[in-house]
């Protein structure tokens, strides 16, 4: 047998009901659908006959279906059940990690730290995992990777619309991203004008700026050792400058950042701005971010 169960709190002369794809669910027939039992602590259960399944709960008057208000959502799966809370999923975050890093998540919900921390993902054959219950009503999900390997790595920030997740992993609602795997070679886009990520080494890294049309290459340095301009060069028609912010004086230091990418989008138009380690590039990116909308 399924034991299903939900907890909702429900007005009087209301109940709920669960519907499926199955005879023992009345085939999606509102009218076929089981009426479940209320039970101490709003939680409302019913038993079925144990089957491949897909279900969904909606609301109707307690002596006979008349007007029906279903829950929000794709259908349900099941496989070992536990508590259903009326509109939530459970939802099953995954991302190619042949490499074993330590991988961790954030997000804007509360069960993923709503950006304050974040959680370390299991790993298992290759593949970072982490699950928990969201709200399937909530438009503006959004939630981030972040590696750690000799350095830190954060992917984009990506939206999440659990109204399109249709496929499951286990009894879990799948959201998956495979393109994680390689993360030097990931390019990120900040505005119509930069682009940023990791900075280019082999051919194939130049290739690969070149399909996105990224030919102009400025490289953040921050070293005693070079000089402001330590090197223009041209690779595989790509023009690479390395910029050293180490000589740029700390009291306008922000200043002259916002003035130096003004120059080179001007001069450009469209750049790629790069560093070995994105949490300091991101750090300069933002003190643009800002400052070029105060003006």
């Amino acid at each position: 047998m399924i034991h299903l169960k939900i907890h909702f709190k429900a007005e009087f002369g209301l109940a709920l009901y669960v519907s499926g794809n199955s005879k023992y669910l009345g085939l999606w027939n509102p009218k076929q659908a089981i009426r479940m039992n209320w039970t101490e602590n709003d939680i409302w259960e019913v038993e079925v006959a144990y089957h491949e399944m897909e279900y969904k709960y909606f609301i109707s008057q307690y002596e006979s279906v008349q007007t029906i208000l279903w829950e929000s959502g794709p259908n349900r799966v099941t496989t070992n059940h536990a508590i259903d809370v009326w509109n939530y999923r459970k939802v099953c975050f995954q991302c190619l990690n042949p490499s074993n890093y330590e991988v961790y998540i954030s997000g804007s919900p509360e069960p993923m730290g709503q950006f304050q921390k974040r959680i370390r993902m299991k790993n298992k054959q290759g593949i970072s995992q982490y699950v928990c219950h969201l709200d399937i009503t909530d438009s503006q999900i959004q939630y981030q990777y972040h590696f750690l390997t000799k350095s830190e790595f954060s992917s984009p920030v990506y939206k999440l619309n659990l109204e399109q997740e249709q496929s499951y992993y286990k009894d879990a609602l799948l959201v998956y991203q495979d393109g994680l795997a390689k993360v030097k070679q990931m390019i990120f886009q900040l505005n119509k004008n930069i682009c940023y990520g990791y900075v280019p080494q082999t051919k194939e890294d130049y290739r690969t700026l070149k399909k996105f049309n990224l030919k102009t290459i400025v490289e953040f340095c921050n070293t005693q050792e070079k000089s402001l301009l330590e090197q223009q060069h041209q690779k595989d028609d790509c023009l690479h400058m390395i910029v050293n912010l180490y000589h740029f004086k700390q009291e306008n230091f922000t200043q002259r950042l916002l003035q130096l990418i003004q120059v080179f989008i001007q001069k450009y138009k469209f750049i790629y701005i790069c560093n070995n380690s994105l949490s300091h590039l991101r750090k300069y990116l933002q003190v643009y971010e800002k400052l070029s909308k105060c003006q």
